[in-house]
């Protein structure tokens, strides 16, 4: 980490023990045969009640599950890292969920997933390079036009938009890009910000303007992250570890404010090895799922626990609940 701010950050403070905090999964999906190695969610822009959860498992490929935990399409191929999604893509008057992911060896891949079907398919972009990637995650956009930032191996820091103009490809603009001191490997935005994990341990923010740089950051044993919107203006990051079993919460300056668990409740396994993390804001259908999910995967027993989002601490939800 001492690279990311071209000065030795400030390590993780020294922090009071925290009593872990339960969270409740609605379902649980799995198990999946080899282990997950990402996750992402796609929703579905106009039917929310057929979303997907995208699974990468760690032998290759991508399933697309329901939320009740049924596999439907799947795609075989390379092993895949890390996934990012938008939904109401409009391409070719299909509406679809876009799709940007990247392999073990460093390779963008770009797809697409039919509302309707549930369908995965190749979807070439004209102007995006596609390799030299270690992670992406989704910007917040309107649904036809997806933002996207990427991050390299170089240390490079990018932002696409992808645009269905007509032409023979899908068109990607870049719209902005830095060059960071460190490489990111993973990422999560959220209210103009994106967290990120560094591949030489530690995590850090990244203001996302036409020029992203680092703004500040800690040394931390997270692997994998997700930043959750309270609201358009408060943030708050868990991060997971293959070093410890709660998830980490973390604030919008990155101080650890407590630790989180996802206990047993009704026929759902708890989370004894969380691992992959995904978010969606959007509604996955009915008075349950509403308000988007958060996806934990267990390396423990290689399924995935969903949370109903608003039940996460700190929204209203959970403050009349204690």
């Amino acid at each position: 980490m001492a690279s990311l701010l071209a000065c030795s950050p400030a390590p993780a403070p020294l922090v009071e023990s925290f009593t872990p905090t339960p969270i409740y999964p609605a379902q649980s999906i799995g198990p999946v045969t080899g282990g997950i190695n990402a996750l992402a969610f796609a929703p579905n822009a106009t039917i929310p009640w057929e979303g997907r959860i995208l699974i990468a498992p760690k032998t290759g490929g991508i399933i697309a599950y329901s939320i009740e935990g049924v596999a439907g399409n799947q795609v075989d191929g390379p092993i895949y890292t890390s996934m990012a999604t938008h939904p109401g893509f409009s391409l070719r008057g299909l509406k679809t969920g876009f799709v940007l992911a990247v392999t073990a060896d460093g390779t963008l891949v770009s797809m697409i997933i039919d509302d309707a079907r549930g369908q995965i398919f190749t979807a070439p972009v004209a102007g995006l390079p596609m390799s030299g990637a270690n992670g992406v995650c989704a910007l917040d956009a309107l649904p036809g036009r997806p933002k996207f930032a990427i991050a390299r191996q170089d240390g490079s820091f990018e932002q696409w938009q992808i645009e269905d103009t007509g032409a023979d490809l899908l068109q990607a603009k870049l719209l902005g890009s830095g060059q960071l001191l460190a490489p990111a490997i993973s990422c999560s935005a959220a209210n103009g910000k994106v967290f990120a994990t560094s591949a030489s341990g530690g995590m850090f923010v990244i203001d996302i303007s036409d020029q992203p740089v680092i703004e500040r950051g800690i040394d931390t044993l997270q692997d994998n992250l997700v930043a959750i919107a309270l609201d358009d203006q408060i943030t708050y990051i868990l991060g997971s570890s293959t070093a410890f079993a709660p998830l980490n919460q973390y604030d919008q300056q990155l101080t650890q404010t407590g630790t989180l668990s996802a206990v047993a409740g009704l026929s759902n396994p708890p989370v004894e090895q969380p691992g992959a993390l995904a978010i969606t804001h959007w509604s996955y259908g009915g008075a349950g799922f509403s308000a988007g999910l958060l996806g934990i995967a267990d390396d423990a027993n290689d399924r995935v626990s969903l949370i109903v989002r608003d039940t996460l601490p700190g929204f209203i939800n959970d403050q009349e609940l204690r």
